[in-house]
């Protein structure tokens, strides 16, 4: 009897074996035989990654066309990363060109829309037709009811209301009333800060952005999500329990406190909020004041849970109003609600958010301070730079480090706290820290008994560490 050879061997020991080898030795097996063929192409379109690329047909596009022609490439789709962030030099192009697809793509298209029963397929056959973006990605997305992992980039999210739809009506609307996949297994989304964003000042994505949070089974997620009149969930209030970690872009403070309170007494340990404000954006809601009462309010709705906390801050000009430095900023009550983080263990957040502008703001003001912001809870801070490339901005390395000694040699710095780490803004500019500035940053540690880094000092001077 002839031995048996490994292609002769059970699909299972075949499918193991696949599950070890590289793309490219992928490729070479699935051109072995038909037979290897058909098991080897579910591992090759589990996960499928498209980046834009100028003056070529967008490759998005042409995965469509291929499941159209093949409805079985998408079963084993997985992790679907639609990748493109701007279009290289040409200033004029401020969103992907339409790409409309053939007459025979487009049939079968329409076919799969008009069966969903959404309200809108009239607009939607249309936009399929005409080639934009939104509607080849919402026509994408549901042929792929198996994803567990979505990544829409700046390109494919710069107009998202089909995109957004798609996940309403999934989502959103009474059960079984349209034919739509429900993404059980969606687990992880990112939906990217569309690009060249200052040229659409008056989109607003709220809507196609919120029935994210309706998925079963997310654990994962980053919007950025423009400003609303009035935060209203298009539905019942959610309760994605299984989400554990949330990142948001340009949502002011006021939005914050609706959307987390629909997280209090979940799972949500890591949030990373980046706070943002352009005069020209979001002129009803997003004004020229940091709320620090607000967002300690906000916050405070996931004291419960949370145990990783990023806060990013940025203020833009309105470049098409004429603009060029980033607008003057007001900073209004105090984050001493934080204290009540009682799970906190690392926190990062502008040295502004806490300490103020300048120094004459820190020393002459009650309310800017380190001590009555962070919880018992908390091992590491880090301070960052953020806004200090605003005007307003009067800190200086010596002034951080001076700030700093005062707020740990207080008599009501409290001393019962398991912070053991602090990273410090410094040194600003192109600099380099100062050997007296080092030694003074060992005393204080020391006599503080916590470590100090800082961010842009070089690998060998990242840390200091206390004497024990």
């Amino acid at each position: 009897m002839t031995p048996a050879s490994a292609l002769d061997r059970s699909d299972d020991l075949l499918l193991c074996i696949l599950d070890f080898l590289s793309f490219p030795d992928l490729l070479s097996m699935s051109m072995v035989n038909k037979h290897i063929h058909s098991l080897t192409e579910a591992h090759l379109y589990s996960t499928i990654e498209t980046t834009w690329a100028l003056g070529s047909t967008p490759p998005v596009t042409l995965l469509l066309r291929s499941i159209l022609d093949r409805p079985q490439l998408s079963s084993p789709i997985r992790s679907l990363r639609i990748v493109g962030n701007g279009f290289g030099h040409n200033f004029e192009v401020d969103e992907p060109l339409p790409c409309p697809l053939s007459t025979v793509s487009t049939n079968k298209a329409s076919e799969i829309i008009l069966s969903t029963g959404v309200p809108h397929t009239n607009l939607w056959i249309n936009e399929l037709q005409s080639g934009t973006v939104d509607a080849i990605v919402a026509t994408l997305l549901i042929t792929t009811a198996n994803l567990k992992s979505l990544y829409l980039g700046p390109n494919f999210t710069i107009k998202s209301r089909l995109i957004g739809s798609v996940f309403l009506y999934a989502l959103c609307k009474p059960l079984q009333k349209y034919q739509l996949p429900t993404f059980q297994n969606l687990r992880q989304v990112t939906f990217s800060r569309r690009g060249r964003e200052y040229f659409y000042r008056e989109v607003n994505n709220t809507s196609d952005v919120l029935p994210f949070f309706y998925l079963p089974e997310l654990q994962h997620l980053s919007i950025s999500l423009d400003n609303p009149y009035d935060f209203v969930w298009p539905a019942h209030t959610p309760t994605p329990s299984s989400l554990e970690s949330l990142e948001i872009y340009r949502l002011r403070e006021a939005g914050l406190m609706p959307l987390l309170q629909a997280l209090k007494g979940l799972r949500l340990r890591k949030l990373h909020w980046h706070w943002f404000y352009q005069p020209d954006l979001d002129r009803h809601v997003s004004k020229d004041i940091i709320e620090l009462d607000t967002i300690a309010k906000a916050l405070n709705q996931v004291h419960g849970t949370l145990t990783d906390l990023t806060i990013g801050a940025a203020a833009r000009p309105a470049i098409l109003g004429g603009d060029y430095e980033p607008p003057p900023l007001k900073i209004r009550g105090s984050l001493d609600g934080m204290v009540h983080l009682g799970k906190l263990r690392s926190l990062s957040i502008p040295w502004v958010f806490l300490m103020g502008f300048s120094p004459m703001e820190f020393f002459e003001s009650s309310s800017t301070n380190l001590r009555n912001a962070l919880s018992p809870s908390l091992e590491v801070l880090t301070l960052t730079a953020d806004l200090a490339d605003n005007e307003q901005w009067e800190w200086e390395d010596d002034s951080i480090v001076s700030a700093v000694k005062s707020e740990l040699e207080s008599r009501t710095w409290p001393h019962s706290t398991c912070l053991r780490h602090i990273e410090l803004p410094i040194p600003l500019g192109y600099g380099k820290i100062t050997d007296e500035l080092i030694q003074e940053l060992r005393s204080i540690g020391a006599n503080a008994r916590l470590d100090f880094g800082w961010t842009r000092a070089s690998r060998a001077e990242l840390f200091l560490k206390h004497s024990a």
